[in-house]
């Protein structure tokens, strides 16, 4: 058991472990991409430098794993272009508006995105505030009105109205807008069965509105304002183990099939999206788009396997400035040990680190017992089939995730999404198994394969 001091240092531990994005004047952030051994580039610079060297307007896709930073990176990406004046930022955590556990429909994303953006200028007096834009939630209704689309059909109420009193949507009527569309999956239909006709219509509405939320911001910013839409947590649209491939689908449909949707003209948007997209979707992040960034894990090892010392002290800084990881662990070593297990992958380290601050709140420091934590994330790593362990070991041994017929591609997703396959780069990228099931994955592939040869 640990004295009251101990135990308060490791709470405030455990705390500053926690996931959550951060300003790059954090005092908890630390730049990983000054160290040209770790990244060639910096993806902020290469987002940043896009949207200004752009004439009129831009579109541009950022991909990663979950946990590894992007939304810190937006962060620092709203912050360096708003260094110019000129330029109005608006970040909008798609999370918020659409369920991500359910396939997307191009209706269904525009007016989410139509819908954040307003609340987010809105919100925000220095941008317009709320007499500056009228909420999209209730032009919404306006809208269904010009295309003669009965609001009641939709499952909403006619309320106080917006222009004409009688038929108009209301704010109550909005405000439902905005809720049955994360939550109702008969809206969404009954909005995408109503709007299939109108879908040219509806998109050139949105393009208005966001034309519109831009004049605004000119009138009162001056005419040489930017407006910038960064689309947040794109990447977790992700299925369960009955809809998974309907999801994946759903989401290449939309960067793929409606590019054209998501490029609004005099407007510089950025969208969030799954690593695995532009394996899946040939062209995503190529012509129809001003570029494809990617965001790859702390790389820990070389490609040859060797260790990466530049990567682990990165790792080091991180950690080390939200805790005291000596008093922790007892020493450096430990702390390579566990940088190594997880794969140069933040949101693991971070669950390691958590995982031994909490036992050690117990069983006393330095903790002892820090196989207990790999363990623990050896065991949230266990559900792959031996069928898998052998294309997993292909990609170990080769580093590069092809694939030999249509239907891997959706196996590839899963295993980026669920992080049994983790990114890299050294200029180019390259891949690697999440080095806590390496070991078990070439034990049941051979395996597989003995079984194989026996039938």
């Amino acid at each position: 058991m640990v004295n009251a001091a101990d135990r308060r240092k490791l709470r405030d531990f455990y705390q500053n472990l926690q996931d959550r994005p951060l300003w790059p004047d954090d005092p908890l952030y630390v730049d990983l991409f000054a160290d040209e051994e770790l990244s060639p580039s910096d993806p902020v610079d290469q987002l940043a430098t896009t949207i200004e060297f752009a004439a009129l307007e831009s579109t541009q896709l950022f991909s990663g794993h979950r946990g590894t930073g992007k939304s810190t990176q937006l962060r620092r990406l709203k912050r360096r272009l708003e260094q110019d004046p000129s330029y109005k930022v608006v970040l909008c955590d798609m999370e918020d508006y659409l369920p991500m556990a359910d396939a997307v429909d191009v209706v269904d994303f525009l007016l989410g995105a139509a819908g954040a953006v307003s609340e987010q200028l809105r919100n925000e007096p220095e941008l317009l505030g709320q007499d500056g834009l009228k909420s999209y939630w209730e032009r919404f209704g306006d809208w269904l009105k010009s295309q003669r689309i009965a609001v009641d059909a939709l499952g909403l109420s006619a309320g106080v109205g917006v222009g004409d009193k009688r038929q108009g949507v209301g704010a109550s009527a909005g405000v439902d807008v905005k809720v049955m569309l994360k939550s109702d999956p008969v809206f969404r239909q009954r909005v995408r069965e109503r709007t299939k006709l109108h879908l040219g219509a509806f998109r050139e509405e949105v393009h208005t509105f966001l034309q519109d939320a831009l004049k605004a911001l000119r009138a009162k910013h001056g005419q040489d304002t930017q407006l910038v839409i960064i689309f947040d947590s794109l990447e977790h649209l992700r299925g369960t183990t009955t809809n998974a491939e309907e999801v994946a689908t759903s989401v290449e449909r939309l960067f793929r099939g409606h590019a054209d949707a998501l490029q609004v003209p005099y407007i510089h948007t950025v969208y969030t999206v799954p690593p695995w997209l532009r394996l899946q979707a040939a062209g995503v992040g190529g012509d129809r788009y001003n570029g494809y960034v990617h965001i790859p894990c702390v790389k820990v090892r070389k490609r040859d396997g060797d260790r990466c010392q530049a990567g682990l002290d990165a790792l080091w800084r991180i950690a080390d400035g939200r805790g005291d990881l000596t008093g922790l662990l007892g020493s450096r070593e430990a702390f390579d040990e566990l940088a190594l297990v997880s794969g140069g992958y933040l949101r693991d380290l971070f669950r390691l680190l958590s995982f031994i601050v909490r036992d050690a709140s117990v069983h006393g420091l330095p903790s002892k017992r820090q196989e207990l934590a790999v363990q623990d994330l050896r065991n949230a790593y266990a559900s792959f089939t031996n069928r898998d362990a052998v294309w997993l070991k292909r990609i170990a041994e080769t580093h590069e995730v092809s694939t030999d017929a249509k239907e891997e591609v959706q196996d590839l997703a899963r295993f980026l999404d669920t992080h049994l396959v983790l990114g890299y780069r050294n200029g180019d990228d390259w891949y690697d198994v999440h080095p806590i099931i390496k070991d078990d994955v070439f034990r049941r592939a051979e395996a597989y394969a003995r079984r194989s040869d026996d039938a």
